[in-house]
């Protein structure tokens, strides 16, 4: 095993040791195949998760890009209202989840229209008041944390919780 292999086995064993007791949250991408909805329903009733980090329309290129979708972002954006409205009536703790981009070349306005955007849409949309938030791939910067700053929203890092996404349930 070369340094880079025994530096990532090592971080991925802190990881673990770190994480093993807390409760696990789910970063939610893909509540919009109904395959993984099925799946998060059953979680759902069984009271299985402690925090939803959900993403919003708002990441509409994200979901087009990564999962292949043909639905328009409205089609998306009234699919996800009722899912998550459905999800909060049964009792989920449910918070902000947003992509920004892998390798942080962002600027700073992009991130507050993608970040914005998806803190107004749960407002408006879901009568959700947002108290925290996830970034994907864990990529963020010091833009990204004065714009959450400025909405009130806690920063929720990779150790704060054990964590699985909602697409990693269903068969590849």
């Amino acid at each position: 095993m070369n340094e880079y292999g025994l530096k990532y086995f090592m971080r991925r064993i802190w990881y673990h040791l770190t994480i093993r007791n807390k409760p696990l949250a789910v970063h939610t991408e893909a509540i919009f195949i109904d395959e993984v909805w099925e799946e998060i329903k059953k979680r759902v009733l069984n009271k299985e998760v402690y925090t939803w980090y959900v993403m919003t329309p708002a990441n509409y290129d994200y979901f087009k890009g990564s999962f292949g979708i043909k639905k328009s972002k409205k089609e998306i954006s009234d699919i996800m209202k009722k899912r998550y409205l459905w999800m909060e009536k049964n009792g989920q703790k449910i918070e902000l989840h947003v992509h920004l981009a892998m390798l942080m070349n962002i600027s700073y306005e992009e991130q507050k229209k993608l970040i914005g955007e998806g803190y107004n849409w749960m407002k408006k949309e879901l009568g959700i008041s947002p108290e925290e938030v996830v970034f994907g791939w864990w990529e963020y910067n010091e833009d990204s944390l004065k714009i959450i700053r400025e909405l009130g929203l806690n920063h929720i890092k990779q150790n704060d919780y054990a964590s699985t996404h909602d697409y990693n349930w269903v068969g590849r």
